[in-house]
């Protein structure tokens, strides 16, 4: 694992669907001084929770490596220890879309670790192309009782105490 401090550019941004297929997930690659790859789920159509943190490649090729075979999400499970469940997995259709796993042949819900060549070969020339990729930060999705708040008419179904918190809350987070 890494901080994303030690991340220094972003040398691609990739789409894929998760692996079930129903939701749109952007993924983006980056690497840092000593040109290190790393990835990082940014963002899901699918309103799941995941953890934006950055991974080294050399984490997860390890973690696949050790992991059972064939593999599935829960060998990149320890790789984001205490964060959502859901990032091993999308993780995963990221590393599928990029050619570092494919799904194996006799098992349709597991996937086998591929020879990583081609992949690094693309990415150092991305790195070194000094490619930087500037993306925009995610906004803060608003909790689900905010934005009925914020709806007007639909306050009169929230209870009057209920409205004083959020509002409460709004506030304190409009102070920080």
């Amino acid at each position: 694992m890494s901080s994303p401090e030690l991340v220094t550019r972003i040398v691609k941004v990739g789409t894929t669907t998760n692996v079930s297929g129903k939701h749109k997930l952007t993924y983006h690659i980056g690497c840092n001084a000593n040109s290190d790859i790393y990835f990082r789920v940014n963002e899901n159509s699918g309103g799941g929770y995941f953890s934006t943190e950055w991974v080294s490649l050399k984490a997860i090729q390890q973690a696949i490596e050790q992991g059972r075979k064939p593999t599935t999400s829960f060998a990149l499970y320890t790789l984001f220890n205490g964060k959502s469940v859901n990032t091993p997995a999308f993780l995963l259709a990221a590393l599928l879309k990029e050619g570092l796993v494919h799904m194996h042949e006799e098992n349709q819900r597991c996937y086998a670790a591929t020879n990583p060549g081609p992949f690094i070969t693309e990415i150092n020339q991305l790195i070194a192309s000094n490619i930087n990729i500037q993306v925009e930060p995610n906004p803060k999705k608003k909790h689900k009782r905010l934005e009925l708040f914020e709806a007007g008419p639909a306050i009169k179904k929230v209870s009057a105490r209920v409205a004083k918190r959020l509002a409460m809350q709004e506030a304190n987070k409009s102070k920080t």
